[in-house]
């Protein structure tokens, strides 16, 4: 009898080790992403990506050669640079919509955008952890994972983030090169060896000229977290490795200033005359921006999985000697770094910004807000073991971090309760809209109809009526066509398929 209870009472505390943290929470991050990247096959695309598109698309009709895309997306970012914005590697890639190869490449774009966002949160958080605050290996990448998963479960709008390529690679993806910009710059002035350093510096530089050409959101705040890196590097910790930044950081702030300044900036804004606020204003009112939607990104559950985050940050701590020094100065710049998320769309349009650019601002904020977790608990653990005489400190500190088994499964509980009460379920979540729409049949329709669509607009009929879209599952449908020949939308379409008109019916 004693030795069952003594059995029972080792599985009751039972702490999964850092294998097992990262290989289960690598699970969750995978089960999350295979819903999203089922979606992709049954997206269609939607007005600018034929607008950017047919550049491409042109040059490649003209040229009789699939590589002239390339040349065709390089025309584009320059005429747009003149003509309308200075985003130029945004454009860039805007251009080179896979569907200009065939409609039934277009979801490449979308896997390209959810691989940036994945490739960039992991690499970026990993850096951190790891490079900077020298975490062991595998408790870290626990954390990278579930921060990640944070990431693309609560992104702001996945319809605009990863299911339209024009509006998403604009914002996430150009995010996730940010956050890989961002890593390779830590990453070098950290560097040791030549060959290393001199890989990271050509990546570094290559980046900073795509990053500082994409959306004003991702291009501003790149820039001042590649001034911070270089005012942390070389002249609060004296680094001379640190240097090796100047480069791309000439780079980025040339490129920067050609985004800036580009003629096509001015042509935009003509249309948008008196809808923005002054610069000293845009700045002001960003700060109450970024107060007023912290209650609206936070949440009961982002709550629950900083809970969550916990013991394994307590874990991952057990081996980091980094001392977490000013954590106010650091929480404060977190909050100036992402109330600058709304500054460019109060200036521009004065409101805080379209769904598809609340995709990079609530990306920055939840990764501000969990790497500012992981620095407060840091500097607890540092003031805890300055002679603290509290035997509850004391058995805090001795602890191995890491919690027993049932409280995960008490924490997977508590997400499923918010889960079940939570309004708008497909879109507060979005690996479960996603599956949503696939299971439902909803997503199976809707690229059906797009399919007869394609049909009808490549026939010999200079004239082609559509009938509307009698499914509409919210991801997917952007919007549509109207019964007006000469609306944007129906000339985009009618010149992607050389037609001469193309108009909208509804059917009762």
């Amino acid at each position: 009898m004693k030795a069952a209870c003594e059995k029972f009472k080792k599985i009751g505390l039972w702490k999964p080790g850092k294998v097992v943290l990262a290989l289960g929470c690598l699970g969750l991050l995978f089960l999350t992403l295979i819903p999203l990247v089922r979606l992709t096959v049954f997206a269609a695309p939607y007005y600018d990506d034929y607008n950017f598109g047919q550049f491409a698309r042109a040059a490649m009709i003209q040229q009789q050669s699939k590589w002239a895309a390339i040349s065709g997306a390089l025309d584009c970012s320059k005429t747009q640079w003149y003509a309308w914005q200075g985003t130029y590697s945004s454009i860039f890639f805007m251009t080179l919509m896979p569907a200009i190869w065939g409609e039934q490449y277009y979801f490449l774009g979308l896997l390209f955008i959810i691989l940036l966002l994945l490739a960039g949160t992991l690499v970026f958080t990993g850096v951190i952890l790891r490079k900077v605050l020298g975490a062991d290996k595998w408790i870290s990448l626990a954390v990278q994972a579930l921060i990640t998963t944070a990431v693309f479960m609560f992104i702001y709008s996945a319809q605009t983030g990863f299911y339209w390529y024009n509006g998403g690679i604009h914002y996430v993806g150009m995010h996730g090169f940010g956050l890989l910009f961002l890593s390779a710059a830590i990453c070098l002035e950290r560097a040791k060896g030549r060959i290393s350093t001199g890989l990271l510096f050509t990546v570094s530089v290559i980046l900073a000229m795509i990053t500082a050409g994409s959306n004003f959101v991702t291009a501003l705040q790149g820039l001042l977290s590649l001034l911070t890196i270089l005012l942390v590097s070389v002249v609060m910790e004296h680094r001379r490795q640190g240097l090796w930044l100047l480069p791309s950081t000439l780079v980025y702030i040339i490129g920067f200033g050609l985004n800036v300044a580009a003629p096509g900036n001015a042509v935009r804004a003509r249309n948008y005359v008196g809808w923005g606020y002054s610069p000293l204003e845009s700045i002001a009112r960003s700060f109450l921006e970024a107060a007023k939607h912290i209650p609206e990104y936070t949440g009961l559950i982002i709550l629950a999985v900083m809970i969550l985050l916990v013991p394994m940050i307590w874990q991952m701590l057990k081996t980091v000697t980094f001392q977490f020094r000013y954590p106010g100065v650091v929480l404060l710049w977190s909050f100036c770094m992402y109330a600058t998320g709304y500054t460019p769309s109060l200036y521009s349009l004065g409101h805080a910004g379209l769904s598809r650019t609340l995709n990079a601002v609530k990306i920055t904020y939840l990764l501000l807000l969990f790497l500012n977790e992981i620095y407060w608990c840091g500097w607890l653990k540092r003031k805890l073991e300055k002679g603290t005489r509290h035997e509850a400190a004391k058995r805090l500190l001795a602890a191995d971090g890491g919690a027993v088994w049932w409280f995960y499964g008490i924490m997977g509980i508590v997400c499923l309760v918010i889960f079940s009460v939570s309004p708008n379920q497909a879109g507060h979540y979005s690996a479960y809209g996603a599956y949503y729409y696939v299971h439902t049949g909803e997503a199976n329709n809707f690229h059906e109809q797009y399919l007869e669509r394609v049909e009808s607009l490549s026939g010999d009929d200079r004239d082609v009526t559509l009938t509307a879209y009698r499914y509409q599952p919210w991801f997917l449908y952007m919007g549509d066509i109207t019964e007006d020949p000469t609306d944007e939308r129906n000339r985009s379409l009618a010149m992607w398929y050389d037609k001469d008109n193309v108009t909208l019916v509804n059917e009762d």
